[in-house]
């Protein structure tokens, strides 16, 4: 082969290769913005077990304020924002909101020694494969998303809470009587 067909060939070659790496580029990010469910739209459905094997589904809660918050037993700021979404519950369960625990892809006896050690009486709810928090598009955890009555998604907020920044949030998801 010529010095020049070589030159030719590596000159495409290069011109391919960045054509397909732009492709995947803007692949990644087009599926990204798709699929992330945004405050004003319906919140996502999805099913999953309870850590005493009750099979339940987001459409369970319909009518209900609804918490989804998802946690792992080896986050610190997990571990540290519980007992504030505890309380909240407590406090507000008999108004007709619900916390749901979705523990990230542990061992059921790893998430019930957490909930039992952090005294939760929310329901515990097992992503084994991550399904729902692909579906929810989860990065950082603890991540925690509001549900109104109506199924409508309310807000999202990536990051530990505490009692101060939870209380007016559910109040205003709060079923009206």
């Amino acid at each position: 082969m010529s010095k020049q067909t070589r030159y030719w060939v590596r000159r495409l070659l290069f011109v391919v290769m960045l054509g397909l790496v732009g492709y995947a580029l803007y692949q990644s990010v087009a599926q990204g913005e798709g699929n992330r469910p945004e405050p004003g739209r319906p919140a996502p459905v999805f099913q999953l077990t309870t850590l005493d094997g009750k099979e339940v589904s987001l459409e369970d809660y319909k009518g209900k304020a609804v918490m989804l918050n998802f946690w792992g037993s080896w986050c610190e700021p997990c571990t540290k924002e519980m007992p504030a979404l505890q309380t909240v519950y407590e406090k507000y369960k008999n108004q007709g909101f619900v916390v749901l625990g979705i523990n990230i892809a542990e061992t059921d006896f790893t998430a019930n020694a957490f909930a039992n050690r952090m005294g939760i009486s929310f329901p515990v709810l097992m992503d084994r494969q991550r399904d729902v928090v692909k579906l929810y598009d989860v990065v950082p955890i603890p991540s925690s998303f509001f549900i109104d009555p109506e199924g409508t998604l309310k807000q999202r907020v990536e990051a530990p809470l505490t009692v101060e920044q939870l209380e007016p949030i559910v109040q205003s998801i709060l079923p009206k009587k």
